[in-house]
């Protein structure tokens, strides 16, 4: 825990060593100069030595009070532009979002029109990473997070779980599963023991022809491979639904195999803001199955 000395009186001195004017200082504070007067020697008794000489004209800073005014200026004009800044993020309803390049390429995205439909007055920015980013520390509002339940050490609301299937192109003819590509990527989270072909060949008890799969690091890189008709990609349900019901897509008939959940956690700092209450409230929503 950081000792601090009063911070009434720390307030106090970084107005008058701004000033040099015990009587400013005090008009700028809103209170008597001798209350401000009080405020300095209460700080000095606590430092145990002079930041202010007191002359009968005028008072000027002791060499402790000249090495200590620009570091005490410098912390309050961070402390005004947080605020104002805050402050700002409020009256313009922003929220600032996280969560996977995939989720929001795959599903968020796609849904936003309607969300601006409803809340126009919001304004959103998606930060996308498959990282799980600190949101006090990367001042971000909400997440939504994939994972199994309970697996992050925030406080997280399941929107809803999945499953994986396997789809392709629908132009494309169907060619067999021992004939057809494969379309895989790496987890970037190996603990999780996601959903993997190999798994998916032995519940539907088919050999599974390891030459035919083509991996990738990452999920969205996959999915621009399955877009581009390389194969068959095994994927989450939430972000092939909008395919397959266009009629983009054709599922594979064949086993599903048990996914995650995809869960809202919110900022404890952040959640009570218009814009995040309205977008929550909205995502709520849009993830009930229809």
């Amino acid at each position: 825990m950081r000792k601090l000395p009063p911070l009434n009186a720390i307030r106090a001195f970084e107005a008058v060593a701004r000033r040099l004017s015990f009587a400013e200082a005090a008009e700028e504070l809103g209170v008597t100069a001798t209350a401000v007067s009080h405020q300095i020697r209460h700080l000095e008794a606590y430092l145990g030595f002079q930041l202010v000489e007191r002359r009968p004209r005028q008072i000027t800073l002791t060499t402790a009070g000249q090495e200590l005014s620009p570091k005490l200026q410098m912390a309050f004009d961070t402390l005004g532009e947080a605020f104002e800044m805050l402050d700002k993020d409020v009256e313009q309803s922003l929220v600032r979002i996280t969560t996977t390049h995939a989720f929001a390429e795959r599903w968020l995205v796609p849904r936003l029109a309607d969300f601006f439909d409803k809340h126009g007055e919001v304004r959103v920015e998606v930060e996308t990473d498959d990282e799980v980013l600190d949101l006090r520390a990367d001042r971000l509002d909400l997440a939504i997070r994939y994972g199994p339940k309970g697996a992050a050490n925030e406080e997280a609301e399941v929107l809803f779980y999945d499953h994986y299937v396997p789809v392709g192109l629908a132009e494309f003819p169907d060619m067999g599963l021992q004939d057809s590509r494969l379309l895989g990527y790496r987890w970037r989270n190996p603990d999780m023991c996601g959903p993997t072909w190999e798994q998916w060949f032995k519940e539907a008890g088919e050999p599974f022809p390891s030459d035919r799969i083509t991996r990738f690091s990452d999920e969205s890189s996959a999915f621009n491979a399955l877009d581009q008709g390389l194969g068959l990609l095994l994927s989450s349900s939430a972000l092939v639904d909008e395919g397959l019901s266009s009629g983009r897509y054709r599922q594979i008939p064949g086993p599903m195999l048990r996914g995650f959940a995809y869960s809202l956690v919110l900022n404890p700092l952040t959640r009570n803001k218009l814009g995040v209450r309205k977008f929550a409230d909205w995502i709520r929503q849009a993830a009930k199955p229809i």
